[in-house]
């Protein structure tokens, strides 16, 4: 799992779920209305809903209600590719924004938008036509990128690739897409030497587009380790490279927005829920101590939105992403290694286990990266 797929996993969605009434309850209150999924609706609505899913990880609902929200905005999305063709060199002017408002500000959506922008086209005036085409679908690219990350998410890398793809396509202004296509190839090809260095484009376009993103310092490792793969014939070629612990810092774990870590903190938690989470830790660590490390990541990877700071989860990713020997493997090690005593505790129960090698294994990498923990892990390994 690259540092793309943990972000995801710590995230799911880029927005928090809409403020109003608690998320839970109400896609429950959705999920009694019959028949809603199917039914036509405006993007905004659709959107909406996938976004509201998403945040609650329900990527499969979600993706239902993107597919509904893209539908419904084909028509628009083909207008502004076709006004886009018609500019060619063409630039809209510095004032065109303000001249793509309609009278009631409520009323701005993609419909009434869109219908702005052909009353412009047909008048002529093809840029500002561009630019108000623009603000129109401007929720499109991030419904599209949610319909990817949900394939990704589900392994599905042929249509998660193609939902990036068609973001890159369409629009020039979402460098975002840049990254995950990357990340994507990494992910899926780790020792293709020709699938490496198109992500190593990707990578580098990205940062050179977006250099203040707050994905650039996992973009800028990744773009390293893929750049050392290419070098070694492969990434699997490569081994982990040990980190001192100064190196940890609090922040170490992927990027993600203050509004996004809040809306999974303050998802309700309740005593059944703490225990399935609990539940799900337990079996990835038995899944860790029979060597079956993608299906023990699935699992840790199902609680991470909901406890991303709990540090048995993160010794147990770590140690996963170590085993299966992924790209940021070592990064993510770096940031379990706040809390040297998890990785040491999780040593402990792989041994109760049965899995005395892995253990020590473990113990081993921990006293290399922690010295400053070492000397309590002595007889250990």
């Amino acid at each position: 799992m690259s540092v793309w797929s943990l972000a995801l996993s710590v995230a799911l969605a880029q927005n928090a779920a809409p403020p109003g009434p608690n998320p839970e309850e109400l896609i429950k209150k959705i999920d009694s209305t019959p028949d809603l999924k199917g039914k036509e609706k405006p993007f905004e609505i659709a959107s909406s809903l996938a976004r509201l899913y998403f945040s609650q990880g329900r990527t499969k609902d979600a993706q239902v209600y993107a597919k509904e929200a893209l539908a419904s905005a084909e028509p628009a999305l083909r207008f502004y590719v076709d006004q886009k063709k018609a500019l060619r060199s063409g630039k809209p002017t510095p004032d065109a924004e303000a001249k793509c408002e309609v009278e009631k500000p409520k009323e701005a959506n993609l419909v009434n938008l869109v219908e702005l922008a052909k009353n412009q086209a047909s008048n002529g005036k093809t840029a500002l036509a561009v630019t108000c085409a623009r603000k129109a679908v401007a929720g499109v690219p991030e419904v599209l990128m949610m319909d990817g990350n949900a394939s990704f998410l589900a392994h599905d890398y042929a249509n998660a690739r193609k939902a990036y793809e068609k973001v890159l396509a369409t629009f020039d202004d979402v460098p975002d897409a840049l990254y995950a296509r990357g990340a994507l190839t990494i992910d899926e090809k780790p020792d293709d030497v020709k699938a490496l260095e198109s992500a190593k484009v990707d990578l580098e376009k990205f940062l050179v587009a977006a250099p203040q993103a707050r994905q650039g310092r996992n973009a800028k490792a990744l773009l390293e380790r893929t750049k050392a793969g290419i070098a070694a014939g492969g990434l699997s070629k490569l081994k982990p490279v040990p980190a001192p612990v100064a190196a940890a810092a609090p922040n170490m774990m992927p990027a993600l927005d203050k509004a996004t870590i809040e809306a999974f903190q303050n998802a309700p938690s309740t005593p059944e829920t703490e225990a399935k989470y609990a539940k799900l830790i337990d079996d990835a660590e038995d899944a860790l101590s029979k060597g079956q490390y993608q299906e023990a990541l699935g699992g840790f990877r199902q609680v991470m939105p909901f406890q991303p700071t709990n540090p048995k989860l993160r010794a147990g990713m770590a140690w996963s992403l170590v085993k299966l020997g992924k790209p940021m493997a070592d990064t993510v090690w770096r940031a379990a290694l706040e809390s040297p005593e998890a990785i040491d505790a999780l040593g402990d129960r792989l041994k109760a286990k049965g899995d005395v090698e892995g253990a020590k294994a473990l113990w081993t990498r921990l006293a290399e990266t922690a010295p400053g923990y070492a000397p309590k892990l002595e007889g250990k390994r």
